[in-house]
């Protein structure tokens, strides 16, 4: 199984155009293969699977904010938001076998909204933090109770650290 992530790029507008380092100086391949990795151990039914995909779009501010206010009723803009297409929670097993690729969601990230609310982060860590958090809301994981917050801030972190290292030995 190969995971894909599809990155949908901003336009000019939205303040991450291409001079910006959000989404410029990432290779996006690399992240992915974590990401596999991490699917694979997660959910190993994914491995019945040709590939696997997650859309990832970076938004500006007032695009965020026009979202959160659509799906989650918050008129305010956020760092990131993810839209599962698959209930973990649920035994739906059937309708997911019924095609090649594991359709796992989408991802919307707000670099400005990431800076402002993780300012003890650079750009690079703060944006792996997001994919990483994220990703792992496509996956049923919710941070809503003090054990669920406990154990999805601890992954998150693992794979954030995974992803950094990844980049990292690319640019050595």
């Amino acid at each position: 199984m190969k995971l894909s992530l599809r990155i949908n790029e901003p336009d000019d507008s939205s303040g991450t155009n291409e001079g910006d380092s959000s989404i410029s100086n990432f290779n996006f391949e690399k992240i992915a293969c974590v990401l596999e990795r991490e699917l694979a151990e997660i959910y190993p039914a994914s491995q019945d699977f040709e590939a696997a995909e997650i859309s990832l779009t970076f938004a500006a501010s007032d695009e965020i904010q026009a979202l959160n206010h659509e799906y989650r009723d918050i008129d305010e803009p956020t760092d990131v938001l993810s839209f599962p297409l698959i209930n973990f929670d649920e035994d739906n097993s059937e309708d997911v076998f019924e095609i090649p690729v594991l359709m796992l969601g989408d991802i919307v990230i707000c670099p400005e909204e990431t800076k402002r609310l993780h300012p003890e982060l650079n750009e690079r860590e703060a944006i792996c933090l997001m994919i990483a958090h994220s990703f792992l809301h496509l996956l049923g994981y919710d941070h809503d109770t003090d054990e669920k917050q406990e154990l999805m801030w601890r992954k998150q972190d693992d794979i954030k650290s995974k992803i950094l290292s990844a980049l990292s030995k690319e640019e050595n």
